[in-house]
């Protein structure tokens, strides 16, 4: 099994194999025999790597694991290798993609407070719709720069309709 280990700013590839009597590890590239034995507590374990001893206590700490090895506290963040590769895809199509600001239900548009060229941060007011003869501020889910805005003070709109067009 391949896993992402994330372990300050510091990532490692781990391929995991389990073999008999012992787990062949690979930690990007480097291959190593490891033996686990529980000891008394369920977070408490005797390793041997590559014929090397250690004492290893392994606490899962909100996302990460707490590893006590000898003394010395590592966090280490882990997932597989398919969900790290599908995390790195949604966060570079998350950065490029436009951001459309749509209506959230029929109304009328009110204001546009922004226009074609101007930068935007994440909570900044887009466009006030009044809906149910209430205001509505659509704002901006994420920092970024006007590309197009499609409505005008007077129009009225559908739900699902895009009024303003972000760029990242």
């Amino acid at each position: 099994m391949k896993y992402l280990a994330n372990l300050g700013a510091n990532s490692f590839t781990v391929d995991v194999e389990d073999q008999p009597g012992s787990t062949r590890v690979d930690i990007t590239g480097v291959p190593m025999q490891v033996d686990l034995v529980p000891l008394d507590s369920a977070a408490t374990y005797s390793l041997l790597i590559d014929g090397r001893s250690y004492t290893a206590t392994v606490l899962e700490v909100s996302d990460v694991w707490r590893v006590m090895i000898d003394g010395v506290v590592y966090d280490v963040a882990v997932e597989s290798a398919s969900v790290a590769r599908l995390r790195g895809a949604v966060k570079r199509h998350h950065r490029t993609a436009p951001q459309t600001i749509t209506a959230p239900m029929p109304g009328r548009v009110l204001a546009v407070e922004v226009a074609v060229g101007d930068a935007v941060t994440a909570g900044q007011g887009v466009v006030i719709i009044e809906a149910m003869k209430m205001e509505n501020e659509l704002r901006a889910h994420a920092d970024g720069r006007v590309k197009e805005v499609r409505v005008q003070p007077g129009d009225a709109v559908n739900k699902g309709d895009v009024l303003v067009v972000l760029e990242r």
